[in-house]
């Protein structure tokens, strides 16, 4: 079932889907964002300072809107949900004639009335006509011959809990996607170590069985990070050096880095992860490094460096990350007894692959509203902590201006004498440009300590919290051999 979310700017339909997902069974959706708007669901994060920050507004171009519609024809997930842009353009009938259905939000009367007309037209059946207000109260006006009713409160930070409209809606799309048939693996037969998603939340108490208000059964998994010390020792109880490792269906990048990480350092070479865009296991990588490194194929990269600490964030130079820009992947050689704070937006499988690929003391990942993540520590007390930031490296100025001002060197093109002699001098002239990132004055803060806050089998409570299941999504689809997802991150 794919199901494009439409309506006018402004609708709230990125915040409406972050609490739809909530709802549904963990192992039966896939989000695509059909818009270069910059957003997954972590925009939904409760910290909206910071994900402003970060967000970062893209272009319709040709290639977006092919990667997209093959993105959807992709997928094999029951429930496909597309998040569409605010305007009934070429490019978004193009999107539509993809999909079998859709739902409309909108804060208009008028604008929602030619929405449906304009998915009507395109042959697609709705499913939800919703309006869409910040106050007032929710409400259920009739469930034939779609769902309709009003949705208040959509705005950006917010989880809804026990709102009639989303979980009606919810049990309408599981029940139209026949989410109760089981579908065959094809992975019966291998002869490794197979580390899925929903049933290594449940092992590890951070899934539970959820039954709808029809009775529907769901499976239900909200990963946080105080399970990353509980996922290093599952690895090290599970995974032997000879024996190749396949991981499926993880959305949380902190979980995908830390099983990649502790895999490693077991000693394991053949790691790979399913990409459900293009449907195949991509291999984890341990990628080269060379000194003073600033660009890679399809990749620039940012360095701001201090005494004890790395900053390093990582921009998609092209259109498309494909799978042979990933093969001739080089990274920035570091100093690895410093810490290194990850910071940019990416498939999962390139986080993991550069993560895994670096020995520093301690790694981390940067979830947008909500902090950096420690995935990897010489010391295990601190795998899982969160921290607000990087001492004595102002990361939000860097943000803002990297979003606002355009302020960091650009790319330099691959070609000829000229660009060679520009790339040179953009190299060396860098760290003067991000020596004003630097304040002594900046002390991180622990967010999270996983010391302070041991694992729980809560789990009603791990439902509350904003979680980075909701973190990767994409905005364009990659085919079978050109590759690009967002590491939302």
């Amino acid at each position: 079932m794919k199901i494009v979310f439409c309506g006018p700017p402004h609708s709230g339909k990125s915040v409406f889907i972050a609490n739809l997902i909530d709802k549904l069974p963990t192992d039966a959706y896939t989000i695509i964002r059909a818009c270069p708007d910059g957003e997954g669901t972590w925009s939904n994060n409760k910290n909206q300072e910071e994900t402003s920050a970060v967000r970062k507004k893209g272009k319709f171009t040709k290639t977006f809107i092919d990667d997209v519609c093959n993105a959807i024809d992709n997928q094999t997930n029951k429930i496909v949900l597309v998040d569409v842009g605010g305007v009934m353009s070429k490019e978004n009938e193009q999107i539509f004639k993809h999909c079998d259905s859709f739902v409309i939000l909108s804060s208009d009367e008028k604008k929602k009335e030619e929405w449906l007309e304009f998915g009507q037209k395109l042959g697609l059946e709705c499913i939800g006509c919703l309006d869409s207000s910040l106050e007032g109260q929710e409400e259920i006006y009739t469930k034939k011959p779609y769902f309709q009713g009003k949705v208040v409160g959509m705005e950006r930070g917010k989880i809804l809990e026990d709102f009639p409209v989303i979980k009606g809606l919810a049990s309408d799309i599981i029940q139209k996607s026949k989410y109760t048939e089981k579908i065959e693996t094809s992975n019966k037969d291998y002869e490794g170590t197979m580390i899925d998603d929903t049933e290594l939340g449940f092992e590890l108490g951070y899934g539970k069985e959820v039954l709808l208000e029809d009775g529907i059964p769901i499976k239900k998994v909200r990963w946080q990070e105080k399970a990353i010390p509980q996922i290093y020792q599952t690895i090290q109880e599970k995974v032997s050096v000879d024996s190749p490792v396949r991981i499926n269906g993880i959305r949380a990048n902190f979980i995908l880095c830390a099983i990649c990480k502790a895999s490693k350092e077991q000693g394991v070479k053949d790691i790979s992860t399913y990409d459900i865009r293009s449907k195949q296991y991509i291999p984890i990588r341990d990628l080269p490094k060379k000194k003073g490194l600033k660009q890679s194929e399809g990749l620039v990269y940012h360095l701001i460096e201090n005494k004890e600490n790395i900053f390093m964030d990582i921009d998609i130079t092209t259109e498309q990350y494909s799978l042979e820009d990933y093969q001739q992947c080089i990274l920035p050689q570091i100093k690895e007894d410093k810490n290194l704070y990850l910071s940019g937006r990416m498939p999962l499988w390139l986080l993991a692959s550069i993560s895994s690929s670096y020995d520093a003391n301690r790694i981390f990942t940067f979830q947008p509203g909500k902090g950096f993540t420690c995935v990897s520590a010489i010391d295990e007390k601190e795998l899982g902590t969160i921290v607000d930031g990087v001492s004595e490296i102002n990361v939000n100025q860097y943000f803002k201006d990297k979003r606002e001002k355009n302020k960091l060197p650009e790319v330099v093109e691959k070609q000829g004498f000229l660009s060679k002699l520009k790339r040179f001098f953009a190299n060396y002239r860098k760290p003067k440009e991000e020596d004003k990132y630097l304040d002594e004055n900046i002390i991180a803060t622990k967010v999270v300590s996983p010391i302070d806050n041991p694992p729980k089998n809560d789990f009603s409570a791990q439902l509350s919290v904003n979680s980075d299941e909701r973190t990767n999504e994409t905005i364009t689809n990659p085919k079978p051999t050109k590759l690009q997802s967002e590491m939302d991150i």
